[in-house]
């Protein structure tokens, strides 16, 4: 990848929290790592029961999460929007996709393939380290969300 490209990405991950979350040489050696698609608005991003084993940082715009209901309807979870990870399930279980990702609006991602990030852990493991740890707070902020909802509803 070119040096230019790196500070692209670089440029756009430093905006978001992870970004916030490590200084900016670690930024930049994380960026090497990730690459940037953008989706227009309408896009199927992730397809549910997909094989797939990367995640995905939102840069930009809003993407709409749903679920495959027997009968084959999909069911709208939640809306995520800038600074959000998605495709962190797959990432970690290395199982078919568990729900659909569209694009809302035009969307932005920085996208870490597992293969990219297993290279990154064998060459830098406290960078991965601390990447993990930054999925996993923001993977537990999410669990409490849901979590609290599902309360709400048996209440």
């Amino acid at each position: 990848m070119e040096d230019s490209d790196i500070d692209d990405i670089a440029a756009l991950l430093d905006g978001l929290k992870l970004g916030a979350a490590l200084g900016w040489e670690e930024v930049r050696r994380i960026a090497g790592y990730m690459q940037v698609k953008s989706f227009p608005a309408g896009t199927t991003i992730i397809q549910e029961g997909r094989k797939a084993t990367s995640l995905a940082f939102i840069e930009k715009g809003v993407v709409t999460i749903q679920k495959e209901e027997a009968g084959g309807c999909e069911r709208h979870i939640i809306d995520l929007t800038r600074d959000a990870v998605i495709g962190e399930i797959a990432f970690f279980d290395s199982e078919p996709r568990s729900a659909t990702v569209v694009a809302k609006t035009d969307v932005r991602l920085l996208i870490l393939t597992r293969e990219s990030f297993d290279e990154l852990a064998a060459i830098e493991p406290q960078l991965a380290i601390k990447t993990l740890f930054y999925i996993g707070r923001v993977l537990s902020r999410r669990l409490r969300q849901v979590t609290g909802r599902f309360v709400g509803l048996l209440a």
